[in-house]
């Protein structure tokens, strides 16, 4: 089985085994089809995912070169029965004709979609999101540079942060919290300034009887703050430690 990634260093996979891509700029053009696997993708669009605003003179000759060189790898793994890579030609582009669901990023936003459906049961909606979220292997399009690739970081980022705090609310409402600290306290480690994770730790902690890490978990998190920003922890935090402190059953989060 055929899959690419994204969550990570840009990778195809064969049987769980990375196919050489070649240069990082190959895989700045996979990546820049990719995110849009299915559907064309205009010349021009690629060239600025890839060079930016202010291509060097060639860039359209580089596109062309390396998308040619991915056809050859996908015939070559088509030839070997691994799985198909088909780079097809569109008016003013080039298309990935690949499934969505063979792209981890792609499968990871469908399966947080269908976690929203408040109709499924709380264990359903819970099994989707660790299913999407095991699929993350680290800082999205790593090694990529430019203006696009911290964009789409910047992107996914938000959406893997969000997924974490639906399912840390989810288990947290279903009596299990404990499930959910270790994956809560790692990605606070990566996103020390992001309120929403601590949030959702310091609720776990407190439910999973452990009222005292959810206050140190406060108090850093306001110190990074303080000393990196320059601000104090917003209302829903703030007052989310005084629940705390009042040893006060905790709200449903807002």
């Amino acid at each position: 089985m055929l899959r690419l990634c994204l969550s990570g260093p840009v990778e195809v996979l064969v049987r769980e085994e990375p196919v050489d891509l070649g240069p990082p700029q190959r895989r700045a053009v996979l990546a820049a089809l990719a995110v849009d696997a299915g559907r064309p993708v205009p010349v021009d669009v690629l060239i600025d995912r890839i060079w930016g605003t202010e291509p060097p003179d060639g860039a359209r000759r580089a596109l062309y070169a390396h998308v040619a060189r991915i056809r050859r790898l996908a015939e070559r793994l088509d030839d070997d029965g691994e799985g198909r890579l088909p780079v097809l030609r569109r008016a003013g582009g080039y298309q990935l004709d690949l499934d969505p669901d063979r792209v981890d990023l792609h499968r990871f936003h469908r399966l947080a979609a269908l976690a929203r459906d408040e109709a499924l049961p709380d264990r359903t909606r819970a099994a989707r999101l660790r299913e999407a979220l095991e699929l993350w292997r680290g800082e999205p399009f790593a090694g990529l540079p430019g203006t696009w690739p911290a964009r789409m970081r910047e992107t996914w980022r938000r959406r893997r942060v969000d997924a974490a705090v639906r399912l840390a609310d989810l288990e947290t409402r279903s009596g299990d919290p404990a499930s959910v600290l270790g994956q809560l306290t790692d990605l606070l480690g990566e996103y020390p300034l992001t309120e929403p994770l601590a949030e959702a730790l310091m609720r776990a902690l407190h439910a999973a009887g452990d009222s005292g890490e959810a206050l140190r978990c406060y108090a850093q998190t306001r110190r990074r703050l303080v000393e990196e920003l320059g601000t104090e922890p917003g209302r829903r935090l703030r007052e989310l430690h005084r629940e705390i402190l009042g040893e006060r059953p905790l709200g449903r989060p807002r």
